[in-house]
């Protein structure tokens, strides 16, 4: 069976260098005071289940969140026509709408939206 240890060694020196070569006199044996040494053994499998379970969970959780940001999950026939890929109820063509009555608001809306579009289409 394969395990993966992780060896650290910790001392006190005043920049990388000199931990460098404290660690390797330490590690050759020319070094035995003011050295810690931290040890930590799991088994290999273990531990490439956890990285690797756990990049996957992540990436399955970041995936589903922006599938269900994207993709529009309302039942209005406004939302479906809008746009095939988008933000939740998001439109290309927003005009400014002065409406009076709430029945002749789709209607109107529509109509300005049709408008815009052709003209969008003509250029």
């Amino acid at each position: 069976m394969k395990y993966r240890t992780v060896i650290e060694v910790i001392c006190d020196a005043s920049d990388k260098d000199e931990a460098y070569n404290i660690a390797g006199d330490y590690l050759r044996g020319q070094v035995d005071f003011d050295v810690e040494l931290r040890c930590n053994t799991t088994k290999l499998w273990e531990h490439k289940a956890v990285k690797y379970g756990l990049m996957c969970i992540f990436s399955v959780v970041m995936f589903s969140t922006l599938l269900l940001n994207v993709t529009p999950l309302c039942g209005d026939e406004m939302v479906r026509d809008s746009a095939a890929f988008g933000m939740r109820n998001t439109f290309t063509i927003m005009p400014a709408l002065k409406t009076k009555h709430k029945a002749d608001f789709k209607t109107e809306w529509q109509t300005k939206r049709e408008e815009v579009a052709l003209k969008y289409l003509k250029k």
